[in-house]
């Protein structure tokens, strides 16, 4: 039997322990949206404490229908509190004695707060005038290289 990889991910050592709205609007609109392109944007933050083992994904969610003028935008920022069991396990610090995390312990828990963010937007579209609104899946390490400037 092969030797388990020491960093490796255990999904029963993640906990997501709160689901946080940080802001949330939906632009009201005059009609549906129908066959119309929408542009989507997205960001993270990130944040943690090690001696409690746990770590703070956001993530930020910009929809605009760029052929509409005024362009209406509806925006879903929410942040998932996560405790991880194995904290330790899923870093390495830096020459300057900070953590860097395993792109994969990233991903993992991108890819968690990306689908559960998909179906709360998906629920509060469904009785909006954007409709019920699913958003593309995606490889949730991409959504590691995109960041949120804090204001």
């Amino acid at each position: 039997m092969a030797k388990k990889e020491e960093h490796h991910i255990d999904p029963d050592k993640i906990h997501l322990l709160k689901i946080e709205p940080v802001e949330v609007s939906i632009a009201e609109l005059d009609n549906l949206v129908k066959d119309e392109e929408i542009d989507v944007k997205m960001a993270h933050l990130s944040a943690y404490n090690l001696e409690d083992k746990k770590f703070l994904l956001g993530l930020d969610i910009i929809l605009k229908l760029p052929e509409r003028e005024p362009i209406p935008m509806s925006r879903f920022r929410y942040n998932f509190h996560f405790k991880i069991d194995n904290l330790e396990m899923l870093y390495s610090m830096n020459e300057e004695n900070k953590p860097v995390f395993k792109k994969i312990f990233g991903g993992t828990l991108a890819g968690i707060s990306y689908s559960t963010l998909r179906g709360i937007i998906y629920e509060k579209t469904t009785q909006s005038s954007w409709g019920s609104l699913t958003l593309p899946v995606i490889n949730p390490i991409k959504i590691m290289d995109t960041w949120i400037e804090l204001e």
